[in-house]
């Protein structure tokens, strides 16, 4: 895939975790994406908007999308774990029926293979009914950790499901690019990029998570081969951009990273 041949440009929640969901709608519109992500449930001591439930912040998250015209890209995150109910997945979908979302986010951590298919099945019945479809990504510090591992997963789903490839995961995750060039748009239709600095590699699954939030730097600041990873992904892949640079405000955060986007298409 190249600058002809790829799909619209987008911004992924986690470069700007830190605004507001209304506010990253406007400065995401005004900075020239074609779409945005959205985070309607926290990780960990992420800041929690209150995105869940008929809220004040849900409804004005909602007015800006129709005020700027900017797509509804995902919404994160469902987490797939042994503690997580039913009732809170379920309240994540209506979040993202909301918003007029097309996908949800999935983490897996639920080791069990049988449970977590089921719960899997179930959801994505569940997101089908909200105009959703689940997007899995794949970490080496979740249950799903390879390219392989989602693809034989979201196969067997029993309902409209994907697989989410990110730059910074597929090099940590060991896999091939020759690998993701063999898959077609219906199973990849969007990619999450982001540049690292590729040694020292994690040594352990926890320092990988630590990279994967708060290590990321913007395409080109870092040294993965990201051209090749672009070149591999099926023609009309949607690109969104993965990056938390703090470091800048708001609106030269997103104006940046579309910048650092395109240069990977040029």
């Amino acid at each position: 895939m190249d600058a002809a041949t790829c799909g619209p440009l987008g911004l992924s929640a986690l470069t700007v975790l830190d605004a507001p969901p209304p506010d990253t709608v406007t400065a995401a519109a005004a900075a020239g994406f074609d779409a945005v992500g959205v985070r309607v449930f926290p990780a960990g001591t992420e800041p929690a908007w209150p995105m869940i439930g008929d809220t004040p912040m849900l409804r004005e998250t909602v007015r800006r999308i129709a005020d700027t015209g900017i797509t509804l890209w995902d919404i994160e995150v469902l987490r797939l774990r042994e503690d997580k109910t039913l009732e809170e997945q379920l309240a994540i979908l209506d979040a993202g029926h909301a918003l007029g979302a097309r996908y949800v986010l999935v983490n897996v951590n639920d080791a069990d293979p049988s449970r977590r298919l089921d719960r899997l099945n179930l959801l994505a019945g569940e997101a089908a009914a909200r105009g959703l479809t689940l997007a899995v990504e794949y970490m080496v510090f979740t249950e799903i950790r390879t390219l392989t591992d989602a693809v034989a997963l979201v196969r067997e789903v029993e309902g409209p499901a994907v697989v989410l490839p990110d730059s910074l995961h597929v090099a940590r995750s060991g896999g091939t690019l020759a690998e993701l060039a063999g898959l077609p748009t219906a199973l990849v239709p969007y990619a999450q990029l982001c540049d690292t600095v590729t040694e020292p590699a994690p040594a352990t699954p926890e320092e990988a998570l630590a990279e994967a939030r708060t290590a990321r730097r913007l395409p080109g600041d870092g040294d993965l081969a990201l051209k090749d990873f672009v070149g591999a992904l099926p023609a009309g892949t949607v690109l969104t951009v993965e990056a938390p640079v703090r470091d800048l405000p708001l609106q030269e955060r997103c104006v940046a990273a579309l910048a650092s986007l395109r240069s990977c298409l040029s």
